[in-house]
């Protein structure tokens, strides 16, 4: 495999003054896979010009690490249109040569962490060669699965002074935030979310701080309106191709639930890649530009958490949820429900075994997969997630879960990369699974993109459908039995679990 490395990913790695840490991780992945590493001859001339090299001569001398393309392709016409209404100077044009190598087929991946870039090589069809540094890590973390160094990533709370400020996962946040350690010092006795591999590496911190209607916001302009806010007070997250950053937004938006506020809001520089990937991903969650901390010229992020915006998506709404939608009970098997749902393991299931090696046990978006021949699902719809049970036993062994709600139901793919591009790496099923799956039924399986709310106190067993009629003894529920709104609220009563603080 030969993997294009575009001229950020070069200055990230060899750069010291420079902070990225999940560069390590992808460089150790390019090893273990044996993939040829390749740079471009303009990435070198680049690379001279750089103006933060210390010095830029010592960086260029890094490069013969690195294979140098001998040639360049010729510019294919379909890259010189696109380049034609999309480049304004010669960084656009450096970008539009790189994307004409993985166009030419010289190369079979490009890295980078340009956003731009990677718009631009969606328009060309390349958005599934042309990755950030997460999307890579979440492909070949999911391919190859026997090769991840840790066992399993453990999300923990902890109080802030039980870690080392010392720590180099810090050196980012406190190159970037003068005073970071006497913050890190006063704040020693505040709950802070963490996740560590299992080597006890940091690769995720999370700091959350509840603010009051009398809170001074004359700092933010436009100047916040008097609200209970939550304030993610530091973010961060190494990419790991595990999807981290999902299941800390997931903290996040709980804990938003749990206090109760009115908005979540976080304030960040977006002047390295890895701070612009975290602006996109609470984007992709429905944070919105409000404006700028005046002291510091970061952005201002924000999220309501008192309505619903019917032209947003359900996933940008969330958890804000609308009571008037379908609902749908969705039967899985024992063997893959902990695993899509781990937020959801039943007492006599033992933890440690589904202690994570894949993206979709972390993934707040799922995949859930059916061969039913319903199709009138739609966006916002609730779905009641069912784990069968013990066959001559299921009345009392088969029970109800958890709630999720429905972001996209797609159906009648065109082409098996087409289906494969919507299921892998959020599907508890394997590639080869997947690839039998089509093989078998192409087109005619209905893909759920569904986003997980909230596990039921108590677990209704089959035999409560079946006393209050909502599944026809002796059967069980059918892959989207539909239930009414009655129904849907004897579910809740039976489950002990109140979603009166979702409902807008």
């Amino acid at each position: 495999m030969r993997v294009l490395l575009d001229t950020n990913i070069i200055i990230y790695r060899e750069n010291k003054k420079m902070t990225n840490y999940s560069i390590g991780h992808l460089f150790r992945w390019l090893d273990k896979l044996k993939y040829d590493k390749l740079i471009h001859p303009l990435t070198k001339k680049e690379i001279a010009q750089y103006q933060y090299a210390d010095p830029a001569e010592a960086m260029t001398l890094k490069l013969d690490a690195y294979q140098e393309l001998k040639t360049q392709a010729p510019m294919a016409a379909q890259v010189a249109t696109l380049a034609a209404t999309t480049d304004k100077n010669e960084n656009d044009r450096v970008d539009t040569s790189l994307l004409n190598e993985v166009y030419q087929g010289r190369v079979d991946l490009l890295i980078t962490e340009d956003k731009r870039l990677r718009r631009k090589a969606e328009l060309l069809g390349l958005g599934h060669k042309v990755l950030s540094i997460n999307a890579f890590l979440t492909i070949v973390t999911s391919e190859n699965p026997d090769l991840i160094e840790y066992k399993a990533l453990a999300v923990q709370k902890v109080p802030m002074g039980t870690l080392n400020v010392n720590n180099e996962f810090f050196d980012s946040l406190r190159n970037a935030y003068a005073g970071f350690d006497a913050w890190f010092s006063r704040k020693c006795d505040e709950d802070v979310y963490i996740c560590r591999d299992d080597t006890g590496q940091l690769l995720g911190f999370l700091y959350l701080k509840v603010e009051n209607t009398e809170e001074n916001y004359s700092d933010i302009s436009p100047c916040f309106q008097p609200k209970k806010r939550l304030k993610i007070g530091t973010f961060k997250v190494v990419a790991t191709g595990f999807r981290l950053g999902e299941r800390f937004i997931k903290i996040i938006l709980d804990n938003a639930i749990e206090q109760n506020v009115d908005e979540v809001y976080v304030t960040l520089f977006e002047n390295r890649p890895e701070l612009e990937t975290l602006a996109m991903l609470l984007s992709r969650w429905g944070f919105e530009n409000h404006g700028t901390k005046i002291s510091t010229g970061e952005t201002v992020l924000t999220k309501q958490m008192r309505q619903y915006f019917p032209e947003l998506s359900p996933r940008q709404n969330f958890p804000n949820l609308i009571y008037g939608v379908q609902k749908f009970i969705l039967p899985i098997l024992p063997q893959y429900h902990t695993s899509l749902l781990p937020d959801s393991i039943l007492r006599n299931e033992n933890e440690n075994d589904f202690l994570a090696k894949t993206p979709y046990r972390y993934a707040l978006q799922k995949v859930y997969i059916s061969f039913s021949s319903e199709r009138n699902i739609r966006p916002g719809d609730i779905v009641v997630f069912y784990r069968t049970g013990v066959p001559g036993n299921a009345g009392y062994t088969a029970v109800l879960t958890s709630i999720a709600i429905v972001e996209e139901a797609i159906s009648g793919f065109a082409s098996k990369e087409e289906y494969m591009g919507h299921v892998q790496n959020r599907s508890v099923f394997t590639n080869d699974e997947l690839e039998n799956f089509w093989h078998q039924h192409h087109g005619n399986q209905i893909v759920l993109k569904f986003v997980f709310v909230k596990s039921f106190v108590k677990r209704p067993i089959l035999k409560f459908l079946w006393d209050t009629d909502i599944i026809a003894f002796p059967k069980g529920p059918r892959p989207f039995t539909r239930i009414t709104d009655g129904q849907f609220n004897m579910i809740l009563r039976e489950a002990q679990t109140d979603l009166s603080r979702y409902w807008r």
